[in-house]
């Protein structure tokens, strides 16, 4: 099976604040491939968010490059990327709030034109059908990021990028998403990026990148 892979070579990353320029990446190199699941993993203050949106392209380049098959992330632009390449777990869901759960993954299909029954992916993450015609914000906090992650399960993006993805779910429940990112790795061939807190998300992780004072290391 063909490696798809996304790579990092020298990113740096600074911006302004009170004290003056802070630098949050000091030099990141990294290389994730297809198959495989990431966790990245690091305390407050160590860059995780910055080079999640970064890997992300929701945020700019400053420094270095991100490439994808030795594409630029410069050259096919951070709206293609986004649109064809990357799809993004947020731990503020951002789902669209005057939708139903089941809308909401209705809509990343829809993207890729594709006739699939989104309750499907609503069951993978254990909502029911009744669960998926509710209005998203009535659903709670764990609800919705289930449905976050079913939208996410549900394009056909080539990478999965996600920001504490079961950080408000029961362990039961974070076992079982575990699995769906296990299954999106090594059965659907996909990159699978993990920011987390938890041991257990860390240790399902086929590698563990730690970032310390905005550099890396396995």
């Amino acid at each position: 099976m063909k490696k798809n892979i996304l790579s990092v070579e020298g990113i740096r990353y600074s911006h302004k604040n009170a004290s003056g320029v802070q630098n949050v990446l000091k030099g990141i190199d990294a290389e994730f491939e297809s198959g495989k699941i990431y966790a990245i993993v690091g305390e407050s203050g160590s860059g995780k968010t910055t080079f999640l949106s970064l890997l992300s392209a929701l945020d700019k380049i400053q420094e270095g490059d991100i490439a994808y098959n030795n594409k630029s992330l410069k050259k096919i632009g951070s709206s293609e990327f986004r649109l064809k390449y990357v799809n993004i777990v947020f731990q503020s869901y951002n789902l669209i709030k005057y939708m139903t759960a089941r809308e909401n993954v209705q809509v990343a299909i829809d993207f890729d034109k594709r006739k699939v029954n989104p309750d499907k992916y609503l069951a993978q993450v254990g909502l029911t059908e009744e669960e998926g015609g509710r209005l998203v914000n009535k659903l709670s906090g764990g609800q919705q990021q289930r449905v976050a992650i079913a939208r996410a399960i549900a394009s056909n993006s080539p990478i999965i990028v996600a920001d504490e993805p079961t950080g408000n779910l029961d362990e039961d429940t974070e076992e079982k998403i575990i699995e769906i990112f296990k299954e999106l790795a090594h059965e659907q061939n996909k990159i699978v990026i993990i920011v987390t807190h938890s041991r257990r998300v860390a240790a399902h992780a086929d590698e563990v990148l730690h970032l310390r004072r905005g550099t890396i290391s396995r």
